[in-house]
């Protein structure tokens, strides 16, 4: 973190595709999805999970899956939502059906798990592994426990009508992003669930008083996310808002518990990420007037019970605030991960904020 020195490179066996890679780590072991892009049968028939040491870029373990049957297929960016990440446990969905792996031999450690059908995908929600799922306009989430792969709940929140999409945005507490289809499509919004039995805790409108919640997908390929739009700290879900007629964005937090507005903050240009640290949110964004964005970003450190200022920095560079994946360490190392990089651009960037 300190000097940007190779610490280690893994390579895909027989230059593999490489699909995905996990969301986070766990005691030292992420996950990666790659396929032989040129392989026989469908697209997806052909892929292995891989289990990766983080700290010294060995492979532990690899497992074929054969995702050809999958609605998603042919899209790239909803490979990561296929594989998680719980303690000591390594979760592949296909199918389905949830498939566990001990974590650091690979081991199948779970019995089988009845499918759920349609578009599916993953998450982690405290202890538990869980399982969204879209089929016939309807919405199931489920957790299972972790370790043993038992059911701890199953819900079917409703939606007031047929639902088209749903995308992940937050894991714990575990919000999710739905959109209607048809002419009776529902209104588009984000569903909060509790942990604990899966009930719906809060709806919050997409479009409402508060203006839009800036939450398109943020699906992308190799688990690089553009921007974070959604964060929570204490009781309350913060996230990024353009107001009606506006060209700079807010951070709102809504209430866990009903999704009610507590606070506001206006930036001065386009909200790039936003993070938890501690009880504080911190928001990097880029300045902006009505001609466009200019060079000046900066991270915002506010009270996360009232959304006050209480520390700014400075971001040196243009680059800093193009879009990528931002992670906020507990250390207040700030990593930016750009898709791709060359010359003076580089791919990634760390800064340290204290």
């Amino acid at each position: 973190m300190e000097t940007g020195e190779p610490r280690w490179s893994w390579i895909a066996p027989d230059r593999r595709l490489l699909l995905a890679m996990s969301r986070t780590a766990a005691s030292g072991v992420g996950l990666v999805v790659h396929a032989d892009e040129n392989g026989p049968g469908d697209w997806g028939a052909d892929c292995t999970v891989t289990a990766i040491s983080t700290e010294d870029g060995n492979a532990l373990w690899s497992v074929p899956y054969d995702f050809s049957n999958e609605p998603w297929r042919y899209d790239y960016d909803r490979f990561v939502g296929a594989i998680a990440l719980a303690p000591d446990r390594a979760v592949v969905l296909a199918q389905g059906s949830p498939t566990a792996h001990a974590l650091h031999s690979g081991n199948t450690v779970w019995p089988p798990i009845a499918p759920l059908k349609g578009d599916g995908r993953l998450a982690v929600c405290r202890h538990g592994i869980v399982q969204i799922g879209l089929a016939d306009g309807h919405v199931t989430v489920r957790c299972l426990d972790a370790a043993e792969g038992a059911i701890r709940w199953e819900s079917r929140p409703s939606t007031d009508g047929p639902v088209g999409e749903v995308h992940l945005l937050h894991e714990d507490p575990l919000a999710i992003h739905v959109l209607g289809k048809g002419r009776r499509a529902p209104e588009e919004m984000l569903l909060v669930l509790d942990g604990e039995e899966g009930r719906p805790t809060a709806r919050i409108p997409v479009h409402g008083p508060h203006g839009e919640l800036r939450v398109e997908s943020v699906e992308s390929a190799y688990g690089l996310l553009d921007d974070r739009p959604v964060t929570a700290v204490r009781d309350l879900l913060v996230v990024m808002v353009r107001p009606l007629g506006a060209y700079r964005d807010h951070l709102t937090a809504f209430a866990l518990d009903d999704g009610t507005p507590r606070w506001t903050w206006q930036s001065k240009g386009t909200i790039h990420g936003v993070f938890s640290l501690g009880d504080s949110v911190v928001a990097v964004s880029q300045w902006e007037s009505s001609e466009g964005p200019d060079e000046t970003v900066h991270v915002h450190q506010l009270n996360g019970a009232t959304g006050a200022v209480t520390a700014v920095r400075r971001l040196h560079g243009y680059q800093a605030g193009m879009r990528g994946r931002y992670y906020l360490d507990r250390d207040q190392h700030l990593v930016r991960v750009a898709r791709w990089g060359e010359a003076t651009w580089h791919p990634v960037q760390m800064f340290r904020l204290r």
